[in-house]
């Protein structure tokens, strides 16, 4: 059974570490948008309008959302594992 059990944990490992990898990649998507709006001028940008600047605004504040979103679903799926995982060796323990 023990055997079983490190089975699973080195999967949700390697899970984890995809989703990791995943994620890393996000952030810099998101790091590097972030840089792009902080180099825009504060006046008079020269934009194809108000609604192109509005528009890319959005869709940074979107990435950076999306990003947090999945940090946080991440550590959720990483709780949820580890519970099923420590519920299970508590059993084999008490066997």
């Amino acid at each position: 059974m023990e055997e079983r059990v490190t089975q699973i944990i080195s999967h949700i490992a390697a899970s984890h570490s995809q989703t990791g990898r995943i994620l890393e990649t996000h952030r810099h998507v998101s790091t590097q948008m972030a840089a792009i709006a902080g180099d825009l001028p504060d006046s008079h940008p020269e934009f194809a309008g108000l609604d192109m600047l509005q528009k890319r605004a959005l869709q940074l504040t979107k990435n950076v959302t999306t990003y947090l979103n999945s940090l946080a679903e991440l550590e959720e799926a990483m709780a949820m594992q580890t519970e099923l995982v420590m519920k299970e060796i508590h059993v084999t323990d008490e066997e």
